[in-house]
């Protein structure tokens, strides 16, 4: 059987919506699956982040070894370790970027935003081809908006509720970030496996720049969807992400002897659970690991 079909055949048993690309960067053999399907990205969005700060630094208007001090103000909920620091404590922009890709830091990536941008982000990735990747919110707009709350407001009182209801699961469904518009943060399956591709060959900014990133995604500390199944020891640079029923994964996964080079792009909306989302990732990044070591 084809690798197109077994994935089909896979995603078929799901009671979600998949969009899935996977390809093979030295011989371009591909599978799509609603490729051109528009999804939420979640923090999957904090690799053109990562990209559009990196150009910054190729350009010498940011240097990585800046700190930056936090502040109370500054957190956000949701994941990372960030809003447990002190108010006061001064980071390192390098240690931002690490944070908010490893660990999937909201604070880290609200801070980063401050420096590049969220326009000049959306507009870095329509620049070198992403024509259906929109970047619109922040963390804390996409979160406060999650939970029906206003997002221009930022207190310690609103980020007290904010974590609540998120943490009761008091979701609005009714909210753009769970729409498919445009103004949401929003992209493809193709889009997102065309960023890592140009950066798994190295193609974008500069080499020095890809390397650099793909060390700090090699680094993941959520290792449950396209990591998961593989052999022991596979390096995979990956960034998942989730919000609602929607769960993700993009990511390059290094085949053994010399095999070669793979991109998965997995994303889906509308799952039962996060562990069923995430099985099927890793089930569909497994069988594209063994059907290419097998070639």
């Amino acid at each position: 059987m084809d690798l197109q079909k077994k994935i089909e055949e896979l995603v078929g048993q799901a009671t979600a919506t998949f969009g899935i690309v996977i390809k093979h960067l030295e011989t371009n053999e591909e599978v799509k699956i609603n490729e051109g399907h528009l999804f939420q990205m979640a923090s999957c969005y904090k690799v053109p982040i990562l990209a559009t700060l990196f150009r910054e630094v190729e350009a010498g208007t940011i240097d990585l070894n800046t700190r930056v001090r936090l502040s109370l103000t500054d957190r956000v909920p949701g994941s990372g370790v960030l809003k447990e620091f002190d108010p006061g404590s001064e980071v390192s922009l390098k240690d931002l970027a690490t944070l908010m890709i490893i660990v999937s830091d909201n604070v880290g990536t609200d801070k980063i935003l401050e420096l590049v941008g969220v326009n000049r982000t959306d507009q870095y990735m329509k620049s070198i081809g992403l024509q259906d990747t929109y970047v619109n919110l922040t963390c804390w707009q996409l979160l406060s908006l999650v939970v029906n709350l206003d997002p221009e407001l930022h207190s310690n009182e609103q980020y007290e509720e904010v974590s609540l209801r998120l943490f009761q699961a008091k979701h609005d469904k009714r909210s753009i970030v769970f729409t498919k518009s445009i103004e949401n943060n929003v992209s493809t399956p193709a889009d997102m496996a065309l960023l890592l591709e140009k950066i798994a060959r190295k193609e974008l900014i500069s080499k020095n720049a890809c390397e650099q990133m793909i060390d700090i995604m090699k680094r993941q500390h959520f290792r449950d969807r396209i990591p998961n199944l593989l052999p022991a020891g596979t390096p995979v640079a990956c960034k998942s992400g989730s919000v609602g029923s929607v769960h993700n994964d993009i990511g390059i996964i290094y085949l053994p002897e010399e095999k070669g080079t793979v991109i998965v792009s997995a994303f889906s909306e509308n799952n039962s659970s996060q562990l069923e989302a995430a099985q099927m990732i890793a089930k569909v990044a497994q069988s594209a690991y063994d059907y290419f070591v097998a070639r």
